[in-house]
């Protein structure tokens, strides 16, 4: 979807689109939603974004607005016939290309009432394109009739170019975690403090201990469990949103 403000449309308005819309419509469907570019990550770079895009079960499409960028990934993901939702709003124009898979309007007023009815209308198209064979997703290669969709290649050989900026970048990510491995604490979702040493417990299961936090990293918490061992817990995970320091 797109992620700056576009024109003829309010600041920060298709962050709405996902907070109001997008989002409880997935759960609704059972799912957790997770934007491509949401990430506290401080290595994040665009080949990231289209790992998440390309490995995530089903992918929600906001073709709104016409934006290149997300007509570039939505290419991305159905050149791998992944299952893809597309959704716009009900003043964007269809482009002619894509005019004949199905596609989901909504009210860009995003009024309540309208917001109310198009939340299960989203629902239920990811739970049809979930549950729908392969041969049935609704992507350009069914419309197009192509028998096989692209595949990665197993390994690519870099050219000395591409393999100095990659070194480059994870030089730039040490540094990153260097620095955030000395940080005195981190905030939890619920705006709790945690430093480090302090003890977590999970408060969506009846407040178990889950140990001491040993670790800060951009990316991950690593707890010392009580029996020894050591649990990374990714910061975009459900399990880091269920984390508290109270003990009841």
């Amino acid at each position: 979807m797109p992620i700056s403000d576009a024109d003829g449309y309010d600041k920060g308005h298709f962050n709405r689109v996902y907070e109001y819309l997008i989002k409880p419509a997935c759960e609704e469907a059972g799912f957790e939603p997770i934007r491509a570019d949401d990430t506290s990550k401080a290595n994040m770079i665009m080949v990231d974004v289209l790992h998440k895009i390309l490995e995530c079960d089903i992918a929600i499409c906001d073709l709104s607005s016409r934006n290149p960028n997300v007509f570039y990934e939505l290419g991305f993901r159905q050149a791998f016939n992944k299952k893809t939702v597309l959704i716009k709003d009900s003043k964007t124009m269809m482009p002619f290309d894509i005019s004949g898979i199905r596609t989901l309007p909504y009210s860009e007023s995003l009024r309540i009432d309208e917001v109310k009815k198009t939340i299960p209308e989203i629902a239920k198209y990811i739970t049809e394109t979930i549950n729908a064979e392969d041969k049935d997703v609704n992507s350009l290669l069914q419309l197009l009739s192509v028998e096989k969709p692209a595949a990665l290649p197993e390994k690519v050989n870099l050219s000395q170019d591409s393999r100095m900026i990659l070194n480059a970048i994870r030089e730039l990510s040490d540094k990153f975690e260097v620095y955030s491995d000395q940080a005195p604490y981190i905030r939890l979702n619920n705006n709790e403090l945690v430093a480090l040493g302090e003890t977590v417990y999970d408060k969506m299961n009846g407040h178990e201990e889950l140990g001491e936090v040993i670790k800060i990293t951009p990316t991950n918490i690593v707890v010392n469990s009580q029996n020894g061992s050591r649990i990374s817990i990714n910061r975009n995970s459900k399990k880091f949103s269920d984390l508290t320091t109270i003990p009841f």
